[in-house]
């Protein structure tokens, strides 16, 4: 280990204290310093934005109840009885969600009513092919027990019939 004199400690010191406090200070500048890039918000600005949230949040309360009627429509929604209404109704309230989209597509915010609305056409989509496919199924279901029960009697028939 190498003994340093209280002179070469000091200067030391002192050379690690200046690079410390040399390299702060130049984080504190470029984290602090305005560069001049961003933009200065006027009071108009402000208002602006402020008001232009404040519908936002409005029209998002408002469209809240179409979202849920919508989705309550859909889980209640059932293929087999036929009533075109219903599934017009359906498209409507999808198209209603969508058309907030598309009025104000340049806000970003904005996107989530064209997700929901894509969401529930999907589902929407998935939920009549799904009752669908389920009566398909029950319908074959009955096809094949009256098959099965034509069998066994044509079976039983024929049974008879070479005992006699």
């Amino acid at each position: 280990m190498i003994k340093l004199s209280v002179k070469e400690r000091r200067e030391q010191f002192l050379f690690l204290g200046g690079i410390f406090l040399f390299t702060v200070s130049l984080l504190g500048f470029g984290l602090f310093h305005d560069f001049g890039d961003s933009k200065t918000i006027s009071k108009e600005d402000l208002t602006d934005k402020i008001s232009r949230d404040a519908e936002f949040e409005e029209l998002v309360k408002v469209q809240r109840a179409t979202i849920d009627t919508a989705y309550k429509q859909i889980v209640n929604f059932d293929p087999s009885v036929k009533a075109v209404f219903l599934e017009n109704d359906i498209r409507y309230s999808l198209g209603s969600i969508r058309s907030n989209y598309d009025r104000q597509a340049f806000d970003p915010r904005y996107k989530t009513f064209l997700q929901v609305s894509l969401l529930y056409n999907t589902f929407f989509f998935n939920r009549r092919e799904l009752k669908g496919n389920s009566n398909d199924i029950d319908n074959l279901r009955k096809t094949l027990e009256d098959c099965k029960l034509s069998t066994r009697q044509l079976k039983e028939s024929i049974g008879t019939q070479g005992n006699h």
